[in-house]
Formats: structure tokens, sequence, C-alpha cells
């Protein structure tokens, strides 16, 4: 049975790792993994909470029994410095972006489980009154924390530019 829960401060340490080290998209620039992951957690943890304070929920860990599973990240774009520089971007100020939606498991893509997370995802955006969900989605790969093209325009999601291999997609809410 899939459950999905908002991050917070008590359950963000179950954010699988390779999620809870990433600050991705909170830099801009060339990125660089060289911090040590207790400090990249503990800045991921920090974001959290100020956007949090800001905007409101902005994570969700999908767990498969008690392990999980998947990860979402999300917040308009203002909070995610590296989205500026994507060809096909920025996104738009209307929308919120959608930063993660990863199975972490290979074994787990496939089955649903992103659709699920995704639409749990839009229907709180719709609840808060957001007007439109931006991404950047990748053409060549389904192993991508943003998610595979197909699984966006699955679900209505239309290419608003499409400069290169992650083209940017949105959905009006």
């Amino acid at each position: 049975m899939l459950r999905i829960e908002e991050v917070n401060e008590d359950n963000f340490k179950d954010v699988p790792d390779f999620c809870r080290c990433c600050l991705y998209w909170q830099t801009s620039g060339s990125f660089s993994e060289e911090m040590v992951k207790t400090e990249m957690a503990q800045k991921k943890l920090e974001w959290l909470k100020k956007v949090t304070k800001e905007f409101g929920s902005c994570m969700k860990i999908a767990y498969l029994g008690d392990k999980p599973i998947g990860f979402g990240h999300y917040a308009p774009a203002k909070f995610f410095p590296k989205a500026k520089e994507y060809q096909s971007g920025p996104p738009s100020e209307d929308s919120v972006f959608l930063a993660c939606l990863y199975i972490v498991n290979k074994e787990s893509r496939g089955k649903g489980l992103g659709t699920i997370m995704l639409r749990n995802i839009l229907a709180e955006l719709k609840d808060k009154g957001i007007k439109a969900v931006e991404t950047f989605a990748r053409k060549s790969s389904e192993n991508n924390p943003s998610g595979p093209l197909k699984l966006y325009l699955k679900h209505n999601f239309a290419i608003v530019n499409d400069r290169n291999d992650f083209p940017r997609v949105r959905l009006k809410l």
C-alpha cells in the first residue's frame, strides 16, 4: 500500500539518501557534490524550513509499507536558482516548479507509483489555488529525478519550450 506524507523535520530522515543530500536545484552555476553528505542534508533541511514557512508544504515522501521509495519536491521557481539556467526555461512566474518526482528503485518504476505521487501533489497545489505547474522532463531517459517526459504528457502537461533533451512542460490547474 502506497502512503504519501508531507516532509517535515520529524520524517526528513526518511527522505531517500540521494534526494536528502541533493542540492542541485538550490544552487546556480556548476554543481559540485564535494560537500559532506551530512552538510548537504543539513542545508536541504534548512531550505525545507524556509520554503515551508513562506510557501507551505513543498516536499513529499512516498512509502511502500514502511520503506521510503519515492520523493517529490516543488515550490515557486524563485526557490530554485538552477531552473533559470535551463535552455528551455525559466519556469513561468505564475507556476510552481516541480523539481523532483522520483521513484528511487528501478524495480518500482513503471508501476503507477509516480502517477499516484504526481496526482497527490497536483491535488494539493490545486487546493492551494496555484494556477499552473511546470517542470523540465527528460526525453531520452526515464532515469531522471524530475521524471520522464511521457509521464507528464500522459497527464495532460503540454510542452511549452522544447530546446533540448529537457523540454519545459506545463499543466494549467
